[in-house]
């Protein structure tokens, strides 16, 4: 039977899954936007991106589903709670750095590619909402674990000395 204080662990990593393949879902939904539109140009229509510039959309696509699945892995077997916090510090310091990487990392030219278009008017509110939600959400759930780990080891010193 599972133990109730590791139910909060699990949820926050319900809602960290959804959150990985709905924003997963969107960048293949984009991705095949973006390659339309260089494979068959509108009128008046420049394209100021590439295929290279694509591919680091669906990098960051991969990265979401292996995130989501990983986390789908934790959730679904019996792991010991060790297991789950640290799986989880080693999912959040990857998000957090491919997003500093993809998003916020500038260099004099900055060459990680942002698309910039009129196709999508969602493209910010979806980055703006699913990328700081993934975020929050897995330091919840470490922050979760390491507090149920801390009081199991409390409540173990606690049984050695009665």
């Amino acid at each position: 039977m599972e133990n109730k204080e590791l139910n909060s662990v699990k949820k926050a990593m319900r809602i960290n899954i959804i959150l990985f393949f709905v924003y997963g879902l969107f960048l293949l939904v984009e991705t095949f936007d973006f390659l339309e539109m260089l494979h068959t140009k509108p009128l008046d229509y420049h394209p100021t991106y590439s295929l290279v510039n694509v591919i680091y959309y669906q990098m960051e696509m991969i990265i979401c589903f292996l995130c989501g699945f990983s986390l789908i892995i934790l959730v679904s077997t019996r792991q010991t709670l060790k297991t789950i916090l640290f799986s989880n510090i080693l999912l959040l310091v990857f998000r957090v750095c491919t997003v500093y990487y993809l998003y916020l990392y500038t260099t004099e030219e900055k060459w990680i590619p942002f698309i910039y278009k009129n196709a999508n008017a969602l493209s910010p509110l979806f980055r703006g909402i699913f990328i700081p939600g993934q975020l929050i959400i897995s330091a919840l759930s470490v922050w979760y674990a390491a507090k149920l780990l801390k009081n199991r080891d409390k409540d173990q010193r606690l049984e050695e000395e009665l």
